[in-house]
């Protein structure tokens, strides 16, 4: 990529997003970092009504934000949880232990997030590749896939 002069722009369109499905999420790939030499990516995250992220983890290496675009979006953290709603951004920096879910039974959710850096997206790409070749990770499975990406469960220190 060019250091300067004219670098063009780049519209990503919803349905030319690549999809990846992960459990009951559904997660539109809109930038994965190649455009951005890896600082940044972009998704779309669509989690039916009822239905859970990720188990409780911190990030050694990159910072999240999430802006609900649709419905409830409850991060739950040590501290208690937190309920973003439409129109909300919330920020997960690095070290901070955190999951999510759509605490609505009834109202699906629907929130943008970045990743920084922006090869995160990779992680996604592993776990729904396990999705569709329906193989089952056994949690030190999922914990040791975590790890490849400096993700790690709440009982893991974040200091050598």
């Amino acid at each position: 990529m060019p250091q300067r002069g004219p670098v063009p722009v780049k519209l990503f369109k919803k349905e030319e997003a690549e999809i990846l499905r992960v459990g009951p999420l559904t997660i539109r790939v809109y930038e994965d970092g190649s455009l951005t030499e890896n600082r940044v990516s972009g998704v779309l995250l669509e989690v039916p009504a009822g239905k859970s992220g990720p188990p409780m983890h911190w990030h050694r290496f990159h910072d999240e934000l999430f802006l609900v675009t649709k419905g409830t979006l409850r991060f739950v953290t040590p501290d208690g949880h937190i309920d973003a709603k439409a129109g909300d951004l919330m920020t997960v920096p690095p070290r901070a232990i955190h999951t999510f879910k759509n605490p609505s039974e009834t109202e699906d959710c629907e929130c943008y997030m970045t990743a920084t850096p922006g090869h995160y997206v990779d992680y996604f790409r592993m776990l729904s590749k396990a999705t569709a070749e329906g193989i089952q990770l056994s949690p030190s499975d999922t914990q040791h896939l975590m790890s490849l990406f400096g993700t790690f469960p709440p009982d893991v220190d974040s200091e050598p």
